[in-house]
């Protein structure tokens, strides 16, 4: 069966740097059911700020800690990087088809003064998962996260 590509455009405009919103998030999660396979991302900055980067990055799965979007400091959920600047203000990555249940793209700007312009287009096609991927992406990318363990009431040096 022949799937139909998919896309999801992303338009944000990113903050100045030392501001709230420098790193901004989106996160794209397959429906029930089905599996991600990304196929490439398009970036491209509408609106060039200065001379410094921006630096966008794409993970498998959610990323809930924020340490990937800052510059040399990588995790293993990252699929891939990109960095643009004002001599290469867009880009595509090239996914090869990277199976996930769910994505997250960080775009950060190193600009101290302006805001910037952004746009992406994550092309993706929506399979539908095999019972057994179903189960391994049900351990590995859970719709929800659950606290593990409970409340102790014992004190931690009385085991």
């Amino acid at each position: 069966m022949e799937y139909k590509i998919q896309k999801f455009p992303w338009f944000d405009t990113i903050s100045p740097k030392n501001n709230a919103r420098e790193c901004i998030w989106k996160y794209k999660r397959a429906i029930e059911g089905h599996k991600l396979v990304l196929v490439k991302v398009d970036l491209i900055v509408e609106q060039w700020a200065g001379t410094n980067d921006q630096y966008f990055q794409i993970y498998d799965g959610h990323t809930y800690s924020h340490w990937g979007s800052f510059p040399n400091i990588f995790d293993q959920a990252t699929i891939d990087i990109a960095v643009l600047h004002q001599y290469n203000p867009s880009q595509s990555i090239d996914l090869s088809g990277w199976e996930c249940k769910e994505t997250t793209m960080s775009w950060r700007n190193t600009h101290v003064e302006n805001a910037v312009r952004v746009s992406a287009i994550l092309h993706y096609y929506e399979v539908p998962m095999t019972k057994s991927e179903t189960y391994e992406y049900a351990v590995t990318q859970p719709r929800y996260k659950y606290r593990h363990g409970s409340a102790r009431t014992l004190d931690r040096f009385e085991d």
